[in-house]
């Protein structure tokens, strides 16, 4: 099977920022800082019996609403811009063998039992050759019967971990 995908900055922004905040620990941050906010916000609008914020409450606020995610687009901006796999359109050919990426400065060659796991998300297939590092496939490059037949690809490969949205 062969596929042409790329993925623009604004993709890859939403796709590393909905996994970054799928985790445990900054879904707890995040509810930290919505608790800061009603806490502010119901002090100053009197809708809830609260103590008056302490400068720590503001802090923590700016940190987790401001600081937090501008950091970490900052980081995603200098990624995508330094990463070939992620700037140039990718020719990937998959067979239940091997996975072979070109692009235009550079071929890569892997064979299944080199990758980490595969996992399927609403928008894109994610090959990781490591717990941090993966190819992003989008589906909006594909057909809905190249989706299928990537899937069922992906479903007779064995020793790797595939996590499919809906199995075959």
């Amino acid at each position: 099977m062969r596929i042409k995908t790329s993925i623009t900055f604004k993709e890859y922004c939403k796709l590393i920022f909905a996994l970054i905040y799928s985790g445990i620990i900054l879904k707890i941050i995040v509810s930290v800082g919505i608790a800061m906010l009603l806490w502010i916000l119901g002090y100053y609008l009197h809708f809830l019996p609260v103590p008056k914020p302490e400068i720590y409450q503001y802090i923590a606020l700016i940190l987790i609403a401001v600081v937090q995610p501008s950091g970490i687009f900052w980081l995603i901006k200098r990624n995508y811009n330094s990463n070939n796999h992620l700037t140039e359109l990718l020719d990937i050919y998959i067979t239940s063998h091997e996975f072979n990426i070109r692009g235009k400065t550079f071929y890569t060659e892997l064979v299944w039992e080199n990758i980490f796991k595969v996992e399927e998300k609403k928008n894109y297939f994610l090959v990781y050759l490591n717990t941090l590092s993966a190819i992003i496939i989008s589906k909006n490059d594909l057909k809905n019967t190249e989706v299928i037949e990537l899937k069922n690809i992906l479903s007779t490969i064995p020793n790797i971990t595939v996590q499919l949205i809906t199995k075959l």
